[in-house]
């Protein structure tokens, strides 16, 4: 990558990804954390065409190297493919002070910290939580895949490799904000579980007949209502255990 894309200023290059806020501000890429130049607009509060054009300025004076940015897209809410930029956790924190924007020390604190949480969930992949998490994905897949194959039987139709990909495909959208092929094993474990509710899901959508464009506006919204409800379990738990703390002591 000699040259990092720039887009020009209108209307669609400052806009973000569908859904952008439930998406992730860093995630894995092959077994390493990497942030987006389109995550970064977002939190720092600029628009994304300015970010490109910071990143790409400092690409070319060589103040990033070419190994810490990887030329990539995303889909915006007209359903366009757009030019973005990948970062890895260090072109990412050379990056930052450059960025600027209404929010940008909070936004570097929070990219340093979402670096860090990463770390701990890479580590993490090692663990028998992750492993289980792993399998079950691998079948609430094929359940998926079986669902999708008996709903287009029963309309006559058959199922070719491409449809089963673009199933993959819509789910790995949600988790990443990309309509592309992904390497599960990069999937931290709590994406993971996210993974197999979200094809355990589309499966039981498709199995009511439920057509396509009506599953990818209804999937996200899952989605944060998962991550939601993630979030809230250990503040529940804490609750509990107070109050029967409290009961014991009474």
């Amino acid at each position: 990558m000699k040259n990092a894309p720039i887009t020009k200023s209108n209307e669609s290059a400052g806009t973000g990804r569908a859904n952008s806020t439930s998406m992730p501000l860093v995630h894995i890429r092959r077994g390493e954390a990497v942030t987006d130049s389109l995550a970064i607009a977002r939190e720092f509060r600029r628009r994304h065409d300015n970010v490109m054009q910071t990143v790409a300025a400092l690409i070319a004076e060589g103040t990033i190297g070419v190994l810490e940015v990887k030329e990539t897209s995303y889909i915006d809410k007209w359903n366009r493919v757009q030019p973005c930029i990948e970062l890895t956790e260090r072109g990412a924190l050379i990056a930052m002070p450059f960025i600027g924007g209404r929010n940008s020390r909070t936004g570097q604190v929070r990219l340093v910290d979402a670096f860090l949480v990463l770390r701990d969930q890479l580590a993490e992949k090692t663990s028998a939580a992750w492993v289980d998490t792993r399998k079950q994905a691998a079948a609430s897949y094929r359940f998926m895949s079986q669902a999708l194959e008996m709903a287009r039987t029963d309309d006559g139709k058959n199922t070719g490799t491409y449809h089963y990909a673009n199933e993959a495909k819509l789910l790995n959208w949600i988790l990443t904000g990309q309509f592309s092929s992904m390497d599960r094993t990069d999937l931290p474990q709590p994406e993971l579980a996210l993974l197999e509710a979200l094809e355990v899901r589309n499966a039981m959508l498709l199995a009511r007949g439920v057509p396509y464009n009506e599953r990818k506006q209804a999937l996200p919204q899952y989605a944060e209502q998962w991550r939601m409800k993630r979030l809230a379990e250990p503040k529940l738990q804490r609750l509990k255990t107070f109050l029967i703390g409290g009961a014991s002591v009474r």
